[in-house]
């Protein structure tokens, strides 16, 4: 046999075992979780395929074997398709509950059709690779069905990977979606396999590209935590790199030995290749074994790292930070990042029952809640220095142990701010399985103590940032009051006026369809006016709601600063300060929160309006600037700020206003939302003439 046949025909068997080895691995990993198994069927789907294709290039060309191995093959690709659909809505948690009813239903439909038919396959063609099905009369429709599906899946993971969903995902999650994104198109090149199917002499390279899926779902898997099955996918790709090292030097010397050196099929020849393979497989297995170990130990768990460095960067970014989800956020990602731990969880106090719960999880299936008389919380109260599982003993120990493995914890680290716990990290174990070293634990403690500060500074910003927004309220009521007090007014003399000329018998000589008339107008206007209260205090209401989330969205910039007016307006026009509006007709709208543009404008105008003494004027511009960016100019008349503090303004609680004016955080909260969507502000001012903010955003 030419050395090209035992590559067309032995490729198939080779991938086939390898998605195989990945299917058990991924079950074994968690045996009771859906997602894993969903992942595991599709990978079984496709060994279905494969083999099917191995034993169909291998075996006698008997028609019977021939068309029962292939009706095999188009099932598992029709496996494959409907694994894939399940797969990726519970990957990213997509509720389609009909249109997966519909991929089963068609998909079983099509099973149906392809083994007791012959509609999909009618008879086969041969090949220089070997048979291959022909296609039948519902071919295309199967085709066209698989494709569809690979198709949607596709989609649904660029949308959440790349597109406008993405942005709802922190970057760990991207990364897992943007893998198995590339594993699937990746993958996927290989359906052009139904070309042969149609008589076209084009071998059918898919199980390459399977070869290729299965490389970066592995990749997936170990170093973006895709099915928290690290550990279990190391013996894996240890296993499948000595079960393929095994094969080749199985194979190779007795090719070699058998085409090339004697020339002969004799059984002492095969014996002789058999005995060479078998000497170098004993000779050389350890060194592979130990090799593959240090490979994946290397390059895909424990990358080393400076730890000082790593440090460093942390807290030059995470002390500039005051949003409490951001920096906690940041710690997950570093600790994931350079310990590669299997779980990590965040824990803060609770001051009103005395607690500590998850505030950030990743790894554990639901939330960690430790009293103050736990066994751990103790510990790290009395030590005040990291906690470890090994090496306990004495009073206590067996309890702390099983608390430790009761919650899967490896380690606990203390976050220490003037001698009080406000937190606690809980690291599992490594997935490399080795033990933390002494340079993690240095890591470990300077970073807690990093943390402990940068989460004490982001809870006194946002009680302090609360209060900011209740001292805005008064300025909210008064504008609630202003606008829904001009409809009221009209509603009341509406219906004055009609009641007072019903009681005098103004209407007792009148036609009473003309009576009726009158009460309808009047009728009609209370309800026009009340509309609009409704529509003002719907406004009021969503600029006074507080922001739970980030949310980018194309916002109508002219349509904001119209919003906020309507709020600060009225306090402006007590002060006598006119407003004057300049703004740009079809301005671009801009990707930013629609609430955090609101917050900006009315902490701007707010200022603005307390910086003037008499005679005020504050003109509002916004212009597009033609450079995919929307300036918003806001200037006042009003007494400036020196140039020795104007470096000062966006420092959290720096403030020139008197002490009950102000709490010196409304231009620090301004800068961090106008940073949050991505954009820039900048200051001009001059003391005794005014001073102008500029924010600029990114057009949508």
């Amino acid at each position: 046999m030419n050395p090209m046949d035992y590559f067309y025909r032995g490729s198939p068997f080779i991938v086939g075992t390898f998605l195989f080895c990945l299917a058990i691995f991924i079950i074994k990993s968690n045996p009771r979780r859906l997602l894993n198994w969903l992942l595991s069927l599709v990978c079984f789907g496709g060994v279905v395929w494969l083999y099917s294709c191995f034993l169909l290039y291998t075996l006698p060309a008997y028609i019977t074997t021939i068309l029962l191995l292939s009706k095999f093959a188009y099932l598992g690709v029709t496996l494959i398709a409907i694994f894939y659909v399940h797969f990726t809505s519970k990957f990213l948690d997509i509720k389609n509950r009909i249109f997966l009813v519909l991929t089963y239903t068609l998909g079983l439909m099509f099973i149906v059709a392809t083994m007791w038919s012959d509609s999909i396959i009618n008879g086969f063609f041969i090949y220089f690779w070997g048979p291959y099905p022909k296609a039948g009369l519902l071919n295309p429709m199967f085709w066209f069905y698989a494709l569809s599906m690979f198709a949607y899946c596709l989609t649904q993971l660029y949308r959440f990977g790349y597109g406008s969903l993405s942005k709802q995902h922190s970057d760990i999650e991207k990364n897992r979606i943007r893998y198995v994104f590339w594993a699937y198109l990746l993958g996927n090149i290989g359906s052009v396999d139904f070309l042969p199917s149609y008589g076209l002499q084009f071998y059918p390279f898919g199980c390459y590209n399977i070869a290729i899926f299965i490389s970066i779902v592995a990749f997936a898997i170990i170093r973006h935590q895709l099915l928290d099955i690290e550990v279990v996918m190391k013996k894996a790709l240890i296993f499948a790199g000595l079960l393929a090292s095994v094969f080749a030097i199985l194979i190779l010397p007795t090719l070699l030995i058998q085409d090339y050196i004697l020339r002969s099929a004799s059984f002492s020849t095969r014996v002789l290749g058999l005995a060479i393979s078998g000497i170098i497989i004993i000779l050389t297995m350890r060194r592979i074994e130990t090799f593959l170990m240090n490979i994946t130990d290397k390059y895909l768990f424990q990358k080393k790292y400076d730890y000082k460095q790593v440090l460093k960067s942390f807290i030059d970014e995470v002390l500039t930070i005051l949003n409490l989800d951001d920096v906690i956020q940041k710690t997950v990602e570093l600790l994931v990042k350079t310990l590669h731990p299997e779980k990590v969880d965040v824990l803060l106090i609770n001051r009103y029952n005395d607690e500590y719960a998850s505030y950030r999880a990743l790894g554990y299936d639901k939330d960690i809640i430790l009293k103050s008389s736990s066994r751990i919380t103790k510990a790290l109260k009395q030590a005040k220095d990291i906690v470890l599982i090994e090496g306990k003993e004495g009073a206590g120990a067996d309890e702390l142990k099983d608390e430790f493995g009761r919650i899967g914890v490896h380690l606990a680290i203390p976050l220490m701010l003037h001698d009080d716990l406000i937190g606690i990290m809980l690291l599992g174990k490594k997935k490399s399985d080795e033990n933390y070293t002494q340079d993690d634990l240095d890591i470990l403690t300077g970073l807690a103590r990093t943390e402990a500060i940068a989460i004490g500074n982001a809870q006194l910003f946002a009680d302090a940032a609360q209060n900011e927004r209740r001292a805005a309220m008064g300025t909210l009521s008064a504008g609630i009051n202003h606008e829904i007090g001009n409809p009221l007014n009209i509603i009341n003399t509406n219906i004055q006026v009609y009641l007072m000329a019903l009681g005098k018998g103004l209407y007792r000589d009148k036609d009473p369809k003309e009576v009726i008339g009158e009460a309808k107008d009047v009728m009609n206007l209370c309800l026009q006016q009340t509309a609009r209260i409704s529509d003002i205090a719907r406004k009021l209401s969503n600029f006074a709601k507080p922001a739970k989330d980030f949310t980018p969205e194309p916002v109508d910039v002219a349509e904001q600063i119209e919003e906020t007016l309507r709020v600060i307006g009225h306090e402006l026009e007590t002060e006598r300060i006119n407003v004057i509006k300049n703004i740009d007709k079809g301005l671009p709208e801009i990707m930013a929160d629609k609430r955090h543009i609101q917050q900006i404008l009315f902490n701007i105008l707010r200022n603005a309006g307390q910086a003037i003494k008499e005679n005020g004027v504050i003109e509002i511009k916004a212009y597009d600037k033609k450079n995919g960016s929307v300036h918003i100019e806001i200037t006042d008349n009003g007494c400036g700020i020196p140039e020795d503090k104007i470096d000062k303004i966006y420092e959290p609680f720096y403030t020139t206003k008197d002490e009950d004016s102000g709490t010196g955080l409304g231009l620090s909260i301004v800068r961090q939302l106008v940073w949050r969507n991505k954009g820039d502000i900048k200051v001009k001012s001059k003391v005794g003439e005014g001073t102008t903010f500029t924010a600029i955003f990114t057009t949508g």
